[in-house]
């Protein structure tokens, strides 16, 4: 090969972006102040301000079609510099298009830009990760995603918002006491949902949480709140149904904030909670407080005619 980079112990041979290209993984971190990088690497800039702590990488996600160079070519490198190398690496799959390698040449490919400015991101992150899961292909089909954004639409959404339309109906939009009916159910898929994303299992997290989402729905059809809410001496029991409804979704908001935050989010600011639910630690029984006042509640994905 007559280019590429030259190696300084045999002029015969250049190297190309194998190996340069992966420099960048500790040389970045390096120059933006990382310890353990910059020692590896002999680098130690001077007056970084807020110096990073990122090596070695706790996950280095890659595509499958690389991972000779990630896992051969990268871990001898940096034993050669004497670098902690990553703790795992995870390879995942492609996205076919009705079943066959996406091509620009043939068109069958997805823009996901137009896709987004269509259906929204929260829809598009969420059918990409419960359309693939880490390690196998996944097969988008347009009739695929219209049917996981109705999925969204009337499971999601429409647990969501009838949820909070009834306690704004029935009590002011005040939360009642706190009731615990539901509480054992979601400590398990909240526990569920911590295991699988450590595990790295994306799909069967967000699969977990959809098990709450369900109950969720099953749980207003059980209790019926809407026929027993004008009754006087139904009272305390609406109270409990309202109370579980609301906090039930108030822990969906934290758990779906990897996912779709956009959603989460929304969810946070309709239940009058302000801030964002990106901690997980709020995924527990009881965060909503008696007397706390709810916003206004709103469509999260509005109908879409196709």
């Amino acid at each position: 090969m007559n280019w590429g980079i030259p190696v300084p112990f045999d002029p015969d041979y250049v190297t190309y972006v194998w190996f340069d290209a992966l420099v960048n993984y500790i040389s970045v971190p390096a120059a933006l102040g990382d310890s353990a990088a910059g020692q590896a690497v002999n680098y130690h800039p001077g007056g970084v301000n807020n110096p990073i702590s990122v090596w070695p990488a706790d996950v280095h996600l890659i595509g499958k079609d690389i991972v000779k160079f990630h896992s051969v070519y990268w871990p001898i490198m940096l034993k050669a510099t004497g670098a902690p190398l990553p703790k795992q690496i995870i390879a995942h799959g492609w996205w076919q298009k009705d079943g066959a390698k996406m091509s620009k040449t043939t068109g069958n490919v997805v823009d996901p830009i137009a896709v987004i400015n269509e259906w929204g991101v929260d829809a598009f992150r969420f059918y990409v990760i419960r359309e693939l899961d880490i390690g196998p292909d996944g097969n988008w089909t347009d009739e695929g995603f219209k049917a996981r954004y109705d999925d969204l639409a009337k499971k999601l959404g429409n647990l969501v918002n009838r949820s909070l339309s009834m306690l704004k109906s029935y009590r002011s939009g005040t939360v009642p006491k706190e009731s615990s009916e539901l509480a054992p159910e979601a400590e398990k898929v909240i526990s569920e949902t911590r295991s699988l994303l450590e595990q790295n299992q994306l799909q069967a997290a967000l699969l977990s949480i959809w098990l709450l989402v369900v109950r969720g729905n099953q749980y207003v059809d059980h209790t019926a709140p809407f026929k027993i809410a004008k009754d006087p001496a139904q009272a305390a029991r609406v109270d409990e149904i309202l109370y579980n409804l609301a906090e039930v979704s108030r822990i969906l908001a934290v758990l779906l904030w990897p996912f779709m935050p956009g959603t989460a989010c929304k969810i946070y600011s309709q239940l009058g909670l302000s801030g964002t639910p990106d901690n997980f630690a709020e995924a527990r029984w009881g965060g909503l407080k008696a007397g706390h006042s709810i916003g206004t509640p709103a469509a999260l994905f509005p109908k879409k005619e196709t």
